[in-house]
């Protein structure tokens, strides 16, 4: 087994030890040469630190001990004692106690037979540093053991590194674990809030508390007097176990605001009330900016303002300028109050959808009879961007008709031509409605009803007259006009109509003054070459003496649609009015994010219809007709409120006290939370918190903000931008205060955006940590091997250990080495003593 050296540069100094032989003279005795050459040497070897390993076996047990104010005081004493037993067993081997406590718990250990008692102390839970002492403890290669009693909770969470440490050497972890105080203290270890907290909105938390008994849950601002301004107050909360407290409050003011939570129990047990308040920062965000459009709402603006209170900040606009005008990058919404299509410009309505599309904006259109499809914004650029589809009943009127056909069924119309005018024939009748009158004349030399004026619904008499006829005699055409005119004039019918058919070989006569008069009459007369065309030119006469039409029936295959009458239409109003009873999306009752649980009926709404992907949250009870729906349209979202939300057809609802948090609600959720072109957020990694900005808008401006912390000037945000369109600024300071931050855009768009960083969890007194974050330690023993042992077995408890196979330990022989050369010295002095030299004849 060879030493090894802890400063083996000294060694070069062997090489000048011949210079004793020859310095400053001769040496001419070979005694004293050879004793001084063994002095030098042996310094050298010293200096070098000389080292041999020797075989170690002895075992080494660290037993850790927590008496910090949470683990409790009696289990600690019954743990302490219960290790006198388990020392006792190992006498035989190395056992070191390390007394874990905080600046209030007891750091004084008991004394006990061990080899050795440490304490470990901080003003934080030192669970990571006593296990960095008791790994430092167990000499390296050695074997040994670590038994932690603990309940786990620690506000500093630095024990990763002792625990890979110990895994890494395979040194066991053996865990006891402490109930401490358990449920008999009554403490809140966690408080969290909705984002984003805005004035005059309401605000939303929770407070989670540790306890078995009844509390009263009381949220507070402090003041910078010291004095705190109770914002809520929760009486006669049952608190079982770990129990989740919601509560809610309205911010009077922006800005940073610290929160202050109390719990205090008004019945149950609680053996610690110093531990009874949480201590937090929130930021509360400026009132969102309203664009409002109205027009026909006589004082809609300032009625809506006095419902929805201080988080809104309307700015109303009748500008019909231009988009340009409106400038909508300053505000968070746009709302159109009973605002008629054509009172605001296309550009504008453009504008608008372009902005709740591209940019984030939000748009809340409401009205009755002014908005909607009763406003015209039918196939408008907004109504793309709205969450209902208009809904705009017609009603249809066929006017009546009388309709006289005439046939020629002369000789020259046999065969494939008369075939053709009946087809012709069938299809004009065809379109005719059982209100209608309809008639056959034919002419063949002379004149023949057919088939009489009758009503339309008769097409069973009416076809077998039109199927008898046939084609077989001379072509006399005036008699058969004036026969049809006489019995249309007395028809009282909307439109009276004579259409004839012909192949045109008919005889000349005064036709132009019997159809002028005709005309004047109101009969319109129409004309149909059948076959192919000749003498097409003459019926083209006709039908324009008769202020008729001309047809061309060819062939089968192009056979025309004639025109009878010009059917109507009219436009039902979609506005509802009356008593509509409501309700919310899941009936009565139903809950959700804006939703209420009921709401009065309404006195009158918009009738639509909700598209697909649309979030119906009010409705009618009866019908089912949407009347507050909401849905995202591109980076926004758009809301439509298919009544007036201060006019008549909410008349009932200005009594109801949930009126104006309702609106609230509806209208902070459209806005799309204000967040702008970017989306803010905070992430911590260690002792750096990054503050990052995710672009929402292709053409936003880039981010910039401020931050500062308790009583410092601001300082600037440098955002570097890691990926398109996602930007970091790191900050690196002492958490033990709050981080304020102000961030925004360049350009300055839609405001700026407030964030808050509390002081991080190792401010939190020891005994309100939240036993979530708190160590495991069944998964502790786990991971290194060790058991998990009951505090009731703990006394009869033989820890195994863990670690080098072969251990050693260091023999140092450097004060061997400088003893020896002491010895030499002597021996040299006694040496030239003997031969009677004196120091000054040596050196000769």
């Amino acid at each position: 087994m060879f030493p090894t050296f802890t400063n083996p540069a000294w060694l070069w100094l062997l090489a000048a030890i011949p210079l004793v032989w020859f310095w400053p003279n001769r040496l001419g005795d070979l005694r004293q040469g050879v004793l001084r050459s063994l002095l030098l040497g042996l310094l050298v070897i010293g200096l070098a630190g000389p080292t041999v390993p020797n075989e170690d076996r002895t075992e080494h047990h660290l037993f850790v001990v927590d008496r910090t104010l949470s683990a409790g005081g009696e289990q600690v004493s019954e743990a302490v004692e219960a290790l006198a037993s388990v020392q006792r067993r190992l006498e035989s081997e190395r056992t070191v106690l390390l007394s874990l406590s905080n600046g209030e718990g007891r750091a004084n250990p008991d004394r006990f037979p061990f080899d050795e008692v440490k304490s470990v102390n901080s003003d934080r839970t030192p669970l990571g540093e006593a296990l960095i002492v008791a790994a430092a403890s167990i000499p390296d290669g050695s074997r040994g053991a670590v038994t932690l009693i603990s309940d786990g909770h620690a506000t500093s969470r630095d024990w990763g590194d002792a625990v890979q440490s110990l895994v890494a050497r395979e040194i066991p972890i053996h865990t006891v674990a402490l109930d401490g105080r358990g449920d008999r203290d009554l403490r809140p270890v966690g408080v969290s809030f909705e984002e984003p907290i805005r004035i005059g909105s309401t605000a939303r938390g929770s407070v989670e508390v540790i306890g078995a008994a009844t509390a009263t849950v009381r949220v507070s601002i402090a003041r910078r007097d010291g004095e705190a301004v109770v914002l809520t107050q929760i009486e006669e909360v049952p608190v079982s176990g770990r129990t989740r407290i919601p509560f809610t409050f309205e911010p009077e003011e922006a800005g940073f605001l610290p929160v202050v939570v109390e719990v205090e129990a008004t019945s149950g047990e609680d053996i610690d009330r110093s531990n009874q308040q949480w201590r937090t920062e929130i930021a509360v965000q400026d009132p969102l900016r309203v664009l409002y459009l109205g027009e026909r709402v006589t004082g809609g603006r300032a009625r809506l303002e006095e419902l929805l209170g201080a988080g809104f900040d309307f700015e109303e606009s009748t500008s019909n300028s231009g988009a340009n005008a409106l400038d909508l990058d300053r505000f968070d919404m746009v709302m159109l109050d009973d605002r008629p299509a054509d009172s605001v410009p296309e550009p504008i309505q453009e504008a608008v959808a372009e902005a709740v599309r591209d940019r984030g904006l939000g748009m809340v259109m409401a009205g009755g009879g002014g908005s909607f499809g009763p406003g015209g914004y039918h196939d408008s650029p907004l109504a793309g961007v709205l969450p209902v589809e208009f809904v705009q009943k017609e009603e249809k009127k066929d006017p009546s008709t009388a309709l006289a056909v005439i046939i020629d069924t002369s000789g020259s119309m046999s065969g494939n031509r008369m075939i053709l005018a009946k087809e012709v024939t069938r299809l004009a009748i065809r379109r005719l409605l059982p209100h209608d009158k309809v008639g056959i004349v034919e002419f063949y030399g002379t004149k023949h009803w057919a088939a009489p004026m009758q009503s339309a619904a008769n097409a069973i008499e009416i076809q077998r007259a039109l199927n008898r006829l046939d084609a077989g005699g001379g072509t006399i055409l005036l008699p058969a006009i004036e026969e049809a005119y006489y019995g249309l004039r007395n028809m009282q019918t909307r439109y009276k109509h004579v259409l004839m058919l012909t192949d045109a070989g008919v005889e000349t006569g005064p036709y132009e003054s019997l159809l002028r008069r005709m005309a004047r009459d109101g009969i319109c007369v129409s004309t149909v070459l059948v076959g192919p065309a000749r003498h097409g030119e003459f019926l083209v006469q006709l039908a324009d003496w008769g202020n008729g039409r001309y047809y061309n029936a060819s062939d089968r295959f192009n056979l025309p649609e004639i025109m009878l009458k010009q059917p109507s239409t009219a436009r039902l109003p979609a506005y509802r009015p009356g008593s509509h009873p409501l309700e919310p999306r899941g009936g009565e009752g139903g809950g959700g994010e804006v939703e209420p649980r009921s709401v009065p009926s309404g006195s009158g709404y918009v009738e639509s219809r909700a598209r697909s992907g649309a979030e119906v949250v009010l409705r009618t009870r009866e019908e089912g007709h949407p009347v507050l729906a909401s849905w995202r349209a591109g980076l926004g979202r758009s809301t439509t409120f298919l009544t007036e939300p201060t006019g008549p057809g909410t008349d009932r609802w200005q009594s109801w006290d949930d009126y104006g948090a309702f609106l609230a609600r509806v209208f902070a959720r459209t806005s799309n939370d204000g967040l702008g072109p970017y989306h803010f957020r905070l992430e911590e990694d260690g002792g750096r918190l990054r503050v990052i900005a995710e672009r929402r808008q292709l053409n936003a401006s880039p981010p910039r903000g401020d931050w500062w912390g308790e009583g410092e000037e601001p300082r600037v945000l440098s955002f570097a931008e890691r990926a398109p369109g996602y930007f970091v600024a790191e900050i690196e300071r002492d958490r033990s205060e709050a981080v304020r931050i102000v961030a925004g855009t360049v350009a300055g768009d839609r405001g700026d955006v407030r964030l808050v960083s509390p002081a991080n969890v190792e401010r939190v007194p020891e005994t309100q940590v939240d036993p979530q974050s708190a160590l495991d330690l069944s998964a502790l023993a786990l991971a290194t091997g060790g058991n998990e042992v009951p505090l009731a077995a703990l006394s009869a408890f033989e820890p195994t250990t863990g670690g080098g196979a072969a251990p050693k330990s260091i023999s140092e022989l450097f004060p061997f080495c400088f003893f020896l050369s002491l010895i030499l010295f002597l021996l040299e002095i006694f040496y030239r003593r003997s031969r009677g030299q004196t120091v000054w004849e040596a050196m000769k």
